[in-house]
């Protein structure tokens, strides 16, 4: 598909900013679930229910948004490649991309939003930014939600938004904000930081959410529960949780930079070295060192001018991104070195 290949081809607006602290905040992110009154939930639903959901849907919420232009796409209608890119480039959810028939999505021209259709709930609305600007995704997606508020929402006076998952029960809010940890992952202090999460009814995930790796040293810090919380309630806990990391982030840092300058310097250079010269390369090996020159670039190693290509690496050399990249089907080898190969060419253009 023409539209969802040239979007794929292009820097993604919510990862196109080193952010905020060193590049430690790499994105925000808000997602309301909402259901049908009087319809019962996706996973309750047949494939003959699921498909007249999402005919009647997918057109419904295309017209209803404010949005110039939006790409209606049905599931069923995409590659697999296509449907993975989507998840890489965190448009959609794994489970929406593996539903098979009865599933869709409309994004935004902008890549800034998107509408789920019967993913875990017939509706969830998503919106992304660069950096930390949770409240303004909390108005965007209420401003989607009022628009599409007419389809007729599953409301309880005492719970709140009706969802499939007892956990979204309330404002049926989920917020997250994408952090670069390399130093806390190294340090192997992640898990004390882990289990104080879980004591403030925060979780935190790989890369692309739940399921996946911290490819990269990207984590993902999101609220595991809403029920009895305000959206604000929701955003000012997860930002305490979110400032305790990265200050723990930071600190590390400055103390490893001062005690241990080598140990940081040779990550980040024996990582350029190697992307420099790579032939074939895995994925989650090139995120690493990414990730080192991240870092490097972060505490002042190397020039910021590197920022934009290594946000733009970090997608452009997925899976499925390579692939639609290339007209011919590519086996793993041939991938590997697809991705070393548009990793050396956007680093010779940095001269240091």
């Amino acid at each position: 598909m023409k539209a969802l290949k040239d979007i794929c081809a292009a820097p993604a607006p919510w990862l196109t900013a080193p952010g905020s602290r060193q590049g430690i905040i790499v994105s925000s992110r808000i997602r309301l679930a909402r259901n049908l009154q009087g319809r019962k939930f996706r996973r309750c639903l047949d494939s003959r229910e699921q498909e007249e959901l999402v005919q009647t849907l997918l057109p419904l919420v295309s017209q209803q948004v404010d949005w110039s232009d939006p790409l209606a796409q049905r599931m069923d209608e995409l590659t697999q490649s296509e449907r993975l890119a989507l998840v890489e480039r965190h448009l959609a959810s794994s489970e929406l991309t593996t539903a098979g028939t009865g599933a869709g999505i409309v994004l935004r021209p902008d890549q800034l939003a998107s509408v789920m259709i019967n993913e875990e709930d017939h509706i969830r609305i998503q919106v992304l930014h660069a950096d930390c600007h949770l409240s303004t995704c909390l108005d965007q997606a209420c401003a989607i939600d009022r628009q599409l508020q007419d389809l007729g929402w599953a409301f309880h006076q005492q719970y709140g938004y009706l969802t499939s998952c007892p956990t979204n029960l309330g404002t049926g809010m989920r917020a997250s904000v994408m952090l670069h940890l390399p130093v806390l992952a190294d340090s192997k202090q992640l898990g004390q930081v882990l289990r104080g999460l879980g004591k403030l009814h925060m979780t935190i995930r790989g890369l692309h959410g739940e399921g996946s790796d911290a490819d990269g040293h990207f984590y993902q810090v999101s609220n595991q529960r809403t029920l009895g919380l305000t959206e604000d309630d929701i955003i000012h806990q997860l930002m305490e949780a979110v400032d305790d990391i990265v200050t723990h982030e930071e600190m590390l840092r400055e103390v490893t930079l001062e005690r241990q300058r080598y140990h940081i310097e040779d990550r980040v250079w024996r990582a350029w070295g190697l992307l420099q010269h790579a032939r074939r390369i895995g994925n989650s090996e090139a995120l690493e060192h990414l990730s080192w020159l991240r870092l490097g670039v972060g505490s002042a190693l190397l020039p910021e001018s590197l920022w934009t290509i290594l946000d733009f690496l970090i997608l452009a050399i997925q899976r499925a991104h390579l692939q639609l990249r290339d007209d011919t089907a590519l086996d793993g080898g041939r991938r590997d070195q697809l991705r070393a190969a548009l990793i050396r060419e956007h680093l010779s253009r940095v001269h240091l």
